[in-house]
């Protein structure tokens, strides 16, 4: 079966309340898909779904046709509002401890984490605590964690929340790079699927868009077959 990771009929529920209803979703090897909505829409439970972290309580998330689990968990990488990193620690000592948990032989581990930080602007950095880094960077180390053992899937959750433009922009651009194999040993396509607030940002950088609302899919569409301004009528009509 192709390289996909793939949402069939995920539906979620705390206590009595429904955070996604049936939600399908298939992502490509090399493809880019934004889901966007309003706060509370189930954006970051659906992502959470996906990764392993929550299991569905109806539905399944399968990964080149296995369901996900321990086993084939590895060939995800989450980043999420927790950059998962240790404030105290340096970015060089972040990446070890990281590469040690991902079961990279020491040598390589090296290599690769001054292999990340070179191309994601954190060379000069490595020695820094990453308490001592600002959001921009702090964002682009999680980044270098969640490369380190090279997965095929990235799941990214607001990934711009917090940046400023410029910082927002240069992380656009380092995400296009990921999804087209930069920093990769195999050089292959990566996929990636995140959330964002910026309408017209999700459909630059995404082949494909779909709208959540009240945990449904109730718009999905190539993002240049449609326009935000449509995207944004269907948030405003899901919501209702």
């Amino acid at each position: 079966m192709a390289d996909i990771l793939e949402a069939a009929g995920v539906s979620r529920r705390f206590g009595w309340r429904w955070a996604l209803r049936r939600v399908d979703l298939a992502l490509e090897r090399g493809h880019r898909v934004a889901i966007v909505g309003e706060n509370g829409s189930g954006k970051t439970t659906f992502l959470r779904v996906v990764s392993g972290l929550l299991r569905p309580n109806e539905g399944e998330v399968r990964l080149g046709g296995s369901p996900v689990s321990a086993l084939n968990r590895s060939r995800i990488g989450l980043l999420v509002h927790d950059p998962f990193l240790y404030p105290a620690l340096t970015l060089k000592e972040n990446l070890d401890f990281f590469a040690k948990l991902f079961r990279l032989p020491p040598g390589a581990a090296d290599e690769k984490a001054l292999y990340l930080a070179g191309i994601l602007g954190l060379e000069d950095r490595l020695d820094d605590p990453v308490q001592t880094l600002s959001q921009g960077l702090c964002q682009r180390a999680a980044l270098a964690r969640a490369m380190l053992h090279e997965p095929n899937f990235f799941l990214l959750d607001e990934p711009f929340a917090g940046l400023d433009q410029s910082a927002a922009e240069g992380l656009e651009a380092i995400l296009r790079n990921i999804s087209e194999g930069a920093g990769f040993q195999d050089g292959a396509p990566r996929s990636l699927l995140f959330t964002d607030h910026d309408i017209p940002r999700a459909l630059g950088l995404a082949d494909w868009v779909v709208v959540l609302s009240k945990g449904e899919a109730v718009f999905r569409a190539a993002s240049a077959e449609t326009s935000a301004g449509e995207v944004s009528a269907a948030m405003r009509a899901g919501g209702k």
